[in-house]
């Protein structure tokens, strides 16, 4: 069978071309791939269009970009979407949209290496005590196991669920700050488009090193617009990466701005407008809500821990008046009645333990209400968590130091 010289001429151009788009995305964070000069950016942009229109004929041109563009319209955002939900597929995901270069893979390999490292430190100890006790064998293997079984599955499983939430935080706060820097971003590309610029040129010239997280995804966008995906394409993609509505939604309208032909200028500054609205609306929500955050916090940290060490002095009080009176265990009025005295009915340790607990437990969940109150999420009250644990435990052990040095000497 004989192949066409031209069709096999095309494809190796198409594969040739394919290659160079992938090196050019993978190495979007290069320095060498800056373009912050707009005459290299316009420059390499011809290169590759003219690269393609030279290698191919029109109709297979045209042929090859829709099939791309078809191919990349089930983009690897909606694959994972459609993927079951496994740990290691979210692994994958977060670790993708973070930047990270380690793979689900990667990671799952060093939690790994980190669960078998703290196993082989503990059966290093237990087999230490037991020749120093002069145990059995048997009993070793039995610990062996145990540590080898129960302990790495379920040292695993805590490890994996610190992974999961440390890259679940990371994630939360790149959409925070993308989301803060999106007004003046499409602000200052209005600005360029009102100057006379195109859309995707006044996008490239409003990229700022102060636009952080926003700027990296927008020079990798137009990286992905150089090696010949659509400018719609890839700004949809933008707004699928990130779990974010504002942004999906700007997104999606600037796609439709740019589908319909309206008047992109006056679309973002509106956009930047309403942004900027929200949140300030946001932040107005919050401050109205604030003496319901402030009652909360001095429930919890001020009042709870003085009351239990309060309770924890009446408590020792209270055994120590039952403890100095003298009489007989049971004392009736005949015998169809008893009464029973005793200072030792409930243990002060037991009681502590439990004080403790409590405030442990009333500081986290009371640190993630006022969290849920101002800011709408959990995620932005981890910082104030601990700080409310160990100010109600501290409060706790002061105050049940000061009400024994005042009242210890009562009785």
């Amino acid at each position: 069978m004989k192949v066409n010289p031209k069709k096999l001429g095309q494809r190796k151009e198409i594969t040739r071309i394919n290659t160079f788009k992938e090196e050019l995305i993978a190495n979007s964070h290069a320095d060498r791939f800056s373009f912050k000069d707009s005459a290299n950016f316009q420059n390499l942009k011809d290169k590759v269009n003219n690269a393609l229109k030279i290698h191919f004929d029109q109709k297979a041109f045209e042929k090859h970009k829709q099939e791309s563009a078809k191919r990349n319209s089930t983009s690897r955002f909606d694959k994972r979407h459609t993927e079951k939900k496994k740990l290691i597929g979210l692994f994958s995901e977060l670790a993708f949209k973070l930047g990270f270069d380690s793979t689900a893979r990667d990671i799952n390999a060093k939690i790994l290496r980190f669960v078998s490292v703290i196993c082989i430190f503990l059966s290093a100890a237990v087999i230490s005590i037991a020749i120093f006790n002069n145990k059995s064998l048997d009993t070793i293997i039995i610990f062996l196991m145990v540590i080898w079984f129960l302990i790495f599955a379920a040292v695993y499983l805590i490890s994996a669920l610190f992974v999961f939430l440390y890259l679940d935080v990371r994630m939360y706060q790149r959409v925070t700050q993308i989301e803060e820097a999106l007004p003046d971003f499409l602000q200052l590309a209005s600005a360029n488009i009102s100057a006379g610029m195109t859309v995707d040129r006044a996008l490239w010239y409003s990229i700022r090193s102060k636009f952080g997280i926003l700027a990296t995804e927008m020079e990798t966008v137009a990286k992905s617009t150089i090696a010949g995906e659509d400018l719609e394409l890839a700004l949809t993609n933008l707004g699928k990466k990130y779990d974010s509505r504002i942004l999906k939604e700007t997104m999606n309208l600037i796609v439709e701005g740019i589908q319909s032909g309206g008047e992109m200028a006056t679309l973002l500054s509106k956009l930047s407008s309403n942004i900027k609205e929200t949140q300030l609306m946001r932040k107005e929500i919050g401050a109205s809500v604030t003496t319901y955050a402030i009652f909360i916090g001095v429930a919890t940290v001020l009042a709870a821990p003085m009351l239990f060490a309060l309770s924890t002095q009446l408590l020792i009080i209270i055994q120590k008046i039952f403890g100095s009176i003298q009489m007989d265990k049971s004392v009736g009025v005949s015998g169809m009645f008893s009464f029973n005295f005793s200072g030792e009915s409930i243990s002060l340790s037991d009681f502590k333990k439990f004080a403790i607990m409590v405030l442990v437990i009333s500081s986290f969940f009371s640190a993630a209400i006022i969290s849920t109150i101002r800011k709408g999420n959990v995620k932005d009250g981890l910082k104030t968590i601990p700080l409310f644990i160990i100010i109600s435990l501290l409060l706790y052990f002061g105050a049940s130091a000061l009400f024994n040095s005042l009242m210890g000497g009562l009785f």
